[in-house]
């Protein structure tokens, strides 16, 4: 290997990055959230569906608001194909209490669901931590 060459796998990852999805390795570390709005931000990670389990829904929550947080709760609105609400529930996220910068997880199940989710809209309600 030359001096001041990148190792294996993770340079090739930088190197391509332009034109591929980058691993999470290569991501640089998170310092700081002043990059990010100054609000409660979900996003949704992804979706599945299994014919004997149903479709499900799992995603993220990160605190930015520049306080710390409790009860934090995530609710769903799931789209029909006329973008109508078919289904709409809400869950704590897991944890429900975040300090500033801190990131909770969730995961709706629908086992009713016949089909993938496709149209969603999230949202979240919180308190905040006196």
């Amino acid at each position: 290997m030359e001096a001041g060459a990148l190792k294996p796998g993770l340079g090739e990852t930088l190197k391509n990055s332009q034109n591929a999805a980058m691993d999470i390795e290569a991501f640089p570390e998170i310092e700081n959230f002043q990059k990010l709005p100054r609000q409660v931000i979900v996003k949704a990670g992804s979706t599945s569906f299994d014919a004997d389990k149903g479709a499900s829904l799992r995603g993220i929550v990160i605190n930015n608001s520049g306080h710390a947080i409790r009860e934090v709760r995530v609710h769903v609105v799931i789209l029909n194909e006329k973008g109508l609400p078919s289904v709409s529930t809400s869950q704590l996220a897991d944890p429900e209490a975040l300090a500033q910068g801190g990131i909770a997880n969730f995961r709706f199940e629908f086992k009713e669901q016949n089909k993938a989710i496709a149209d969603y809209h999230l949202y979240t309600q919180w308190r905040f931590d006196d």
